[in-house]
């Protein structure tokens, strides 16, 4: 998917964002099919009412991964406390039975969160840091050096 430049009444540009949120005490919920789809589900619905994009989603047994693009109106802090804060609430509220084993407490989400903020986003640059931030430890490659690995060299022309 290809997020464009965005045109509104006063501006034109493009504000995208990854985010990576971690349940709390890392806990291995997300290997349960169920709790990853109510959670993109609530995560989705959320983005809806902002009014944002979520370009891509994505999870590991123990966290999740998304982009959120045409967020410009927002700051980083305010939209992962709005996405933490809606998915915990319905999360607790709706489903409580699915994880309470793993999770006691008022709590949902670790306190933190992990943000970058992403220029150009095309499919090939979220699947890069998705297939990249899956890894726990990952040798740091930037998304440039991954794409000069794909490019054609003078030979092939």
């Amino acid at each position: 998917m290809k997020i464009e430049i965005v045109k509104h009444s006063h501006n034109v540009g493009e504000s995208n964002y990854h985010y990576q949120l971690t349940p709390a005490y890392r806990r291995d919920i997300f290997v349960d099919e169920k709790i990853r789809k109510l959670t993109q589900a609530y995560l989705l619905a959320e983005a809806e009412h902002l009014k944002v994009i979520i370009v891509s989603v994505n999870f590991g047994p123990d966290h999740m991964h998304f982009f959120v693009g045409d967020c410009k109106n927002y700051s980083v802090s305010y939209l992962a406390q709005q996405f933490k804060g809606f998915i915990s609430r319905m999360m607790r509220k709706n489903h409580w039975n699915l994880f309470r084993e793993k999770l006691f407490g008022d709590k949902f989400w670790t306190g933190g969160y992990f943000y970058r903020s992403i220029g150009a986003v095309n499919s090939e640059t979220v699947k890069y840091y998705i297939e990249h931030s899956q890894e726990k430890h990952w040798e740091v490659v930037d998304y440039e050096f991954y794409q000069y690995g794909k490019q054609t060299t003078l030979k092939n022309f």
